[in-house]
């Protein structure tokens, strides 16, 4: 299967920015339903997805000491793997681990919040057969570029960008969701998301809950369609949790 633009093979699953949607953009927005304090210093948050492939991923961001949630410098970290497949010649299974840390500014008031960050990621794919045609085979180093935040409460809208500089990675995600119960904290709405590289781009639209599951943890799920130049619309889930501290 061919991405007709760029002749390349068109992965039907992608590691490196399916992951980034989940660890960074679902589970960090995810952990601003629950009232931050002052005294907050940190997430944690888990979960993970499934489509043409499945992945997990888990991690964490901790304010640096004069810091807090929400506000100042903080330290993000994170891990990721699963399995994917694609169609070149042949089709070819893969398996993938990564890792990530970044430096994060965070700001937030009244109207919401946003978070600003950069740091280095490294993936480790694992291809059978090996496929010399894929450039994201093996160990590789990237410089990661991120942004996320929301913007209201009653109706919020939820962004979340991120860049992968040596892989010429993509993913733009916007959430629109409206507060359906005060008393739990429900939310329930709409999401979009444009992803790619140079081999390909993908755009996916689904729909979005988030609730509180009692002490101190967030619940999500989200579930919609992707559509992929050279393939027919594909389903999509995914769930995570996440934890204030």
């Amino acid at each position: 299967m061919f991405n007709e633009k760029s002749k390349c093979p068109a992965r039907m699953w992608s590691p490196d920015l399916m992951t980034r949607s989940f660890v960074c953009g679902l589970a960090l927005s995810l952990s601003c339903l629950a009232p931050v304090h002052a005294q907050d210093r940190g997430v944690i948050y888990a979960g993970g997805g499934a489509g043409d492939g499945a992945g997990g991923y888990a991690g964490g961001l901790l304010a640096l000491p004069g810091n807090s949630l929400g506000n100042g410098l903080a330290i993000r970290a994170g891990i990721n793997g699963g399995t994917y497949r694609y169609r070149s010649s042949e089709r070819i299974e893969a398996t993938y681990v990564g890792a990530e840390i970044a430096l994060v500014y965070q700001m937030s008031g009244d109207w919401g919040w946003a978070n600003i960050s950069a740091g280095p990621r490294i993936t480790d794919t694992d291809l059978d057969p090996n496929d010399l045609g894929n450039k994201l085979r093996g160990t590789r180093f990237d410089a990661g570029l991120q942004t996320d935040g929301a913007l209201g409460n009653q109706w919020r809208l939820g962004w979340f960008g991120s860049w992968g500089v040596r892989n010429e990675s993509y993913i733009g995600q916007l959430r629109l969701t409206r507060l359906v119960s005060a008393s739990s904290g429900t939310r329930i709405g709409l999401e979009g998301i444009l992803q790619g590289d140079p081999t390909y781009t993908r755009a996916s639209l689904g729909g979005h809950a988030a609730t509180p599951l009692g002490k101190g943890w967030e619940g999500q799920i989200s579930a919609g369609a992707s559509e992929q130049a050279g393939r027919k619309a594909r389903p999509y889930v995914s769930l995570g949790v996440s934890r204030i501290f």
